[in-house]
Order: C-alpha cells, then structure tokens, then sequence
C-alpha cells in the first residue's frame, strides 16, 4: 500500500514543521505480546533509517544549524535514534534534549553522548518554566496516535512555548488521506492490502487512533501562529516499497494488540502479508 507519491514538510519562522507519509507491502511477522516492545523498538528505529533515506536529511535545510550554542529539543523521542543520528553530524557544543511521556525506550544513561540529555515530558501538561523559550529547533514527529481530537493545536501551542524567537519547529507525520494501494504486477491479488487501508483510513468507534484526518491541513493550522510556513512532500521511490510495507504491518501489528475484539484485524494483517509472498 502506497500513502502517497508526494510526501510533506512544514517550516516556519520561530518554527518550521514538517510531515511526511508512508507505504505499505510487504513481509510476514509473527508478533506476541512478549516481544511486542523489542518489535516496536526494532520498527520505529528502521521507520526513522527510511524516511531519513528518502528525504534526505534529519533537518530541513530551510532550518540553519550553525548558530553558537544552539539548542534542540526531539518530542516524543521514543528510542531517542533521532538525537543520535543528529548528534553525529552536529558539533559537541550543540545541547539535545529528548523528552518523551515516559523513557523506557531510551539507551542507557552511560551510552548516550555528553551533549545528549532526557527527560520526560507529557505534551498535555503545562510546559514548565524552564522549558520555556530555550529551544532553536523543536522536532516532532509520528503524533497520529497522540492528537487528540483531531486537532493538533493544542500541540502546537505547547511547541510554541518551548522555541526562542525565532526558533524553528519541525513536524513530520503520515498523511492518511493520501493513501492508496501501488502492486508491481496488475495481476496481484490485494484483497486484504486494500481492506488494511480501508481500516486504516475508514473512521471507527474501534479505532484507537484519530484517523489523521488533521495532518492534511496541518500547514494551514501552522500558519495561525507561526511565519514562513514551508510544506515538504518529497517524491516516491519506489526501490523502497517494499521497506515501507515491513514498517506498516508491523505498525499495523501494533495497534492490532489493542483491539482485542476485532480478531479479524489480525486475520487481515495476516493475509495482507501472505498476498505478497505469494505474488
């Protein structure tokens, strides 16, 4: 399943946001509650390898890094691979902070570089004083399970507060309303691929997400309170697919566990995968 062709970014002027799509096709994983949180860690690690690989960067090149003593805040860092990955081309002067609800994904204290710190943050809490205005990039990304209500504003204003005058802010996101199912050959069967993406996009009292609905219009939520709002959709490549498929089912998988009465989403997980190994 593809979820678009053209993926975005937003930027602005004390912040810049950006937010992106996936696809969907292939691969067959077993997936117990026992591993579930090793997988959910292996997932979102190769999910941050492939969209950096297929936009080319960690930080839009809108957004200058080369301030003195700059300061960069990563929300809902998860297993922190983000900072990491950014603190390898950032000098040791650079302060990178990690905040997440909790912290159990995260490296060990005595593995994470001197310049990376963590901590936790609940995003619906009032952002303390100390957190306030410190920050020249704030990042977040991958909060369709997180919004509430449909509405990223909230969010946005608790961004807000945490970014200096003239700080940037980057949001990257999946934009469900762009997905659509892409084969390689015409004649494969995609009977449950196309009823994956009909659950996923579809509203339902069962789904335990808010559908993404706003992520289409979160450029234009931006621009109420932030300057230079820039939307980034970088263009398919198809060499990786098959990558971004292994990522949604395992996605997929995830959200499955917590829908212990809808059995068949499993069912549907299952044969989605067996479609594409028989193809």
């Amino acid at each position: 399943m593809d979820k678009s062709s053209d993926y975005p970014l937003a930027s602005g002027y004390r912040p810049a946001s950006r937010y992106v799509v996936v696809t969907l096709k292939r691969v067959s994983i077993t997936f117990s509650n026992l591993r579930a949180c090793r997988v959910i860690h292996h997932r979102l690690n190769l999910q941050h390898y492939l969209w950096k690989q297929q936009r080319g960067y960690l930080i839009h090149p809108a957004i200058s890094t080369t301030g003195k003593s700059l300061k960069i805040a990563d929300v809902g860092t998860g297993t922190v691979i983000w900072l990491l990955d950014l603190a390898d081309s950032l000098p040791l002067s650079t302060q990178l902070h990690g905040f997440d609800i909790n912290l159990t994904q995260c490296p060990p204290k005595p593995w994470l570089p001197a310049n990376v710190q963590m901590r936790t943050l609940d995003i619906y809490d009032e952002v303390l004083e100390d957190l306030c205005e410190q920050y020249d990039v704030v990042h977040i990304r991958f909060f369709i399970v997180v919004v509430r209500n449909n509405d990223p504003a909230s969010v946005i204003r608790k961004l807000l507060r945490m970014l200096k005058p003239g700080g940037w802010m980057q949001w990257t996101e999946q934009d469900l309303s762009t997905c659509y199912v892409e084969t390689a050959f015409p004649a494969l069967q995609t009977k449950c691929i196309e009823a994956l993406k009909d659950f996923a996009v579809a509203p339902t009292s069962q789904w335990p997400v808010n559908h993404g609905a706003w992520v289409a219009t979160l450029s234009q939520t931006m621009k109420e309170g932030l300057h230079d709002v820039l939307e980034d959709r970088p263009k398919k490549n198809a060499s990786y697919l098959s990558y971004f498929h292994d990522v949604t089912l395992l996605a997929m998988e995830e959200i499955s566990i917590k829908l212990p009465g809808r059995p068949e989403v499993r069912e549907t997980i299952q044969g989605a995968s067996q479609e594409f190994e028989e193809s």
